[in-house]
């Protein structure tokens, strides 16, 4: 392996374990400093808000600028960590929750790594928030359908949680990465 190849993939795995990190310190906030379940509109918190936003501006900046294979890792093992650490209230629901990252950081990556055109980027952003929530609207119900001893209330609440405000959260993420994108494409590059 060249010296150039090692210094490229120590790059890699430094970029893609700080964004991690960044996700997860976003989830640790949301749940631990901000106020629990202060609703803005129906089950929809300030929680989700604060901690949604952040969490899809991390994935859309780490696919767009590290790469395809980097936003999905952060969305994946950030997941993983939220249901290790109790911050997803149902462990049955990270794998949609990791699939719906995915999905948004691969639209992402796509859009704002193949076209300049700041219209196509923000494109991209509305077509990856769309199709996350259309995923996690769903397949969280689906989930939640299969497990025993889920009330309904509890599926109610979840459905809408992982409906339109998805929806908003990956925008407002996505409205502050195409901000950010550009320079710290060209701080990165350095």
């Amino acid at each position: 392996m060249s010296n150039k190849s090692s210094m490229e993939k120590t790059k890699w795995i430094t970029r893609t374990a700080l964004c991690t990190a960044l996700v997860l310190l976003a989830q640790v906030v949301g749940k631990y400093l901000l106020p629990a379940g202060l609703p803005i509109y129906g089950p929809f918190t300030l929680n989700q808000l604060v901690t949604g936003s952040l969490v899809n501006l991390i994935l859309i900046l780490s696919a767009a600028n590290i790469g395809l294979v980097s936003g999905i890792t952060v969305g994946i093992i950030s997941s993983l960590l939220a249901t290790l650490l109790g911050i997803t209230a149902i462990p049955f629901l990270t794998p949609a929750i990791a699939l719906g990252n995915a999905i948004i950081a691969a639209i992402a990556w796509f859009f704002l790594g193949k076209f300049t055109a700041k219209g196509m980027h923000a494109a991209g952003v509305i077509l990856g928030a769309g199709a996350k929530c259309a995923f996690l609207w769903v397949s969280v119900p689906f989930i939640l359908s299969l497990l025993p001893n889920i009330k309904e209330q509890q599926t109610a609440a979840m459905t809408i949680m992982f409906s339109w405000p998805q929806f908003v959260t990956a925008v407002i993420g996505g409205i502050i990465a195409l901000v950010v994108y550009n320079p710290l494409k060209k701080a990165i590059s350095r």
